[in-house]
Parts: structure tokens; C-alpha cells; sequence
């Protein structure tokens, strides 16, 4: 009897045993698909990293600017020593215009961010640009005693980039811009010149020969440059431009420009208003032309659109106003 029990004892501890290890083999059975589901998740978590470099079109940009730079460096440079003979003078333009890419090569090392070599390139342009709107309304404007010559030229133009390149670099470094707004604010400048040397120049007194009516031109201009630079940069929180429609706007400038031209006809007579009057419908039709040109294009897309969206807000389109006393536009978007 004592054997039996022993048996029995004996036999259902192993049979509870093996019960016991059969069920603990099958949990981790059971678990299998649920430690699978995580896995599903790796495209979705590896696509915004790859969205997040910069592109060779922006390293090509800044690259050429880069060479530019330099090169302009090296004339402050030559120009700040005084070297006259042409030899000596060409030596540091031509040291730092191969030196500034090698720089921007390394400046990569690792890549950078997306949109950070475009806002760099870009603030260099803008810089230069600003620097010589400064100089050029100087020049035009002072006695020839206190013109501030090829040396003020230099030193605006060196002042002026290096300033652009460092708060292009911010820009795009703490806010990642797409490089499409980028090449709008670069755009907004060139336009704001031409539309308002257009506009001071038209709008001086007639009997002004050219030597005095550039006084309105280069003021025009300069202040241009500006508000096209602000309106830029502010359309730019609300609005990424596709490369159609840039190209788009810089047509409809072009076309606007030319359609302004039959106007100069109607100066043809004598006892009129001069023909550079004529200059600020020019301006008008070519700013005209340049709105055309983004409304026509404003649904457009391209391969980098889902890439470009501005972080704050998006613009959906334009409809029509009703007011108690009248009819408006309103604007149609969202914010982030």
C-alpha cells in the first residue's frame, strides 16, 4: 500500500509537472503575433528621416554662391590692403574662391538639414543684394567728394552677404524652411527692385534730366528690394510655392512687363508728361502679372509638395465675401 500511494503520489506530481511545462511552452505561442505588431510601424517611422536631407539642387546653389562669396571676400580683401598691380590684387579673390566650396564641403560633413543650404545661399544673395542697394543710393546721392567709391562697394558687399549667410544658416537650421521659399524670397527681391526703380524713377519731376531722376530710381528700388523681402517672408509662413508656380510668377512678370509697352505710343506727341511716366504702369502691369502667375498655380503640385508644407499655416484658396453693406474675399485655410 505504502509502494502504491508512493507511485500514485509520484505519478501525479510528474503529470502535473509536464501539464505545467506544456502550458508555459504554449504562452509565449500565443504572444507571437502580438510582438509582430510594432514591426508593421518601421515604414511609417523611417519616412520623415529621409524627407529631412538636403538635396544636391541645394548643395549645387550653394556651392556656386560659395564661389561667389569667396571671390567677393578676396576683393574686400585686396581692396582694404590697397594692392594696385593687377597680379597681386587677383591673388586673394582667387585663394578664397576655391577655398569657400572646399569650406562648404566640410560644412556638410554630416549632411546637413534639409533646407539649410538653400536659406544659406540664399541670405548670401540677399545679403549682397541689400548691401549694394545701400551703396547705389549712397553714390547717387552724395557729392562725388563723399562718394563711397569701389572700397564702400566692397565693404557693403562683404558686410552685407556674410550678415545674410549667418541668418540664412539660423533660419534654416531652427526652422528647416523648404528650399521653394527660399528661392521665393530670393524672387521677391528682384521683382521688389525692378517694380520700384520702375515707380521712383517714373514718378520724379519732368524737367529732371537722367543725371537726378536716378536719384528716384536707386530709392525706389531699395525700398522695394524691402517690402518684397517682408511680403515674401511673410507669405512664406502661410504658403510654399511650387517650382510651376515660381516659374509661373516669373513668366506672368515677363508677360506683364511686355503688355505694358504700347503705353510708351501714347507719349508720342509733344506738350505731354514725359515717357517715363509711362514706367509706372509698367510697374503696375508687371506686379500685376507676377499675382497672376501664383493665383493661376495656386492648386499646382510637384514632387516635393507633401515635403514643403508650412508649419503653421496653409492656404486652401479664395472665395467670395458676403458684408452687410458689400462683398469681400475671404481666405480659405488652416492652421497647424
Amino acid at each position: 500500500m505504502k509502494r502504491t500511494s508512493g507511485l500514485v503520489l509520484g505519478g501525479a506530481v510528474f503529470v502535473g509537472a509536464f501539464s505545467s511545462s506544456a502550458q508555459a511552452q504554449q504562452f509565449p505561442q500565443q504572444q507571437f503575433p502580438q510582438q509582430q505588431f510594432p514591426q508593421q510601424q518601421f515604414p511609417q517611422q523611417q519616412f520623415p528621416q529621409q524627407t529631412r536631407q538636403r538635396t544636391s539642387l541645394e548643395m549645387g546653389t550653394l556651392y556656386g554662391v560659395s564661389v561667389a562669396y569667396g571671390a567677393g571676400m578676396g576683393i574686400w580683401i585686396s581692396t582694404e590692403v590697397g594692392f594696385d598691380d593687377p597680379a597681386l590684387f587677383l591673388i586673394p579673390p582667387a585663394l578664397l574662391g576655391v577655398a569657400a566650396p572646399i569650406g562648404v564641403y566640410f560644412f556638410d560633413r554630416p549632411k546637413l538639414k534639409r533646407g539649410v543650404p538653400a536659406a544659406v545661399a540664399a541670405g548670401a544673395l540677399i545679403g549682397a543684394g541689400e548691401g549694394l542697394g545701400i551703396w547705389g543710393y549712397q553714390v547717387v546721392n552724395a557729392k562725388e567728394a563723399d562718394e563711397w567709391g569701389f572700397r564702400g562697394l566692397a565693404r557693403a558687399e562683404a558686410l552685407g552677404s556674410t550678415l545674410g549667410a549667418a541668418g540664412g544658416f539660423a533660419l534654416g537650421y531652427f526652422q528647416s524652411p523648404s528650399p521653394k521659399s527660399s528661392l521665393l524670397l530670393s524672387s521677391s527681391v528682384v521683382w521688389g527692385t525692378a517694380v520700384g526703380a520702375m515707380f521712383g524713377y517714373g514718378a520724379t519731376h519732368s524737367p529732371q534730366p537722367y543725371g537726378v531722376s536716378n536719384d528716384g530710381a536707386a530709392l525706389g528700388g531699395l525700398v522695394g528690394f524691402n517690402v518684397g523681402l517682408a511680403a515674401a517672408a511673410g507669405l512664406s509662413t502661410v504658403y510654399v510655392p511650387t517650382y510651376q508656380s515660381l516659374a509661373a510668377m516669373w513668366l506672368g512678370g515677363g508677360i506683364g512687363f511686355a503688355a505694358s509697352l504700347p503705353v510708351y505710343l501714347l507719349y508720342a506727341g509733344d506738350g505731354g508728361p514725359p515717357a517715363k511716366r509711362g514706367l509706372i504702369f509698367s510697374g503696375v502691369a508687371t506686379t500685376l502679372g507676377i499675382g497672376a502667375g501664383a493665383l493661376f498655380t495656386l492648386g499646382s503640385t510637384d514632387s516635393a509638395d507633401a515635403d514643403s508644407k508650412p508649419t503653421f499655416a496653409q492656404v486652401h484658396g479664395f472665395a467670395p465675401l458676403a458684408l452687410p453693406n458689400g462683398a469681400g474675399i475671404q481666405v480659405l485655410g488652416s492652421l497647424q
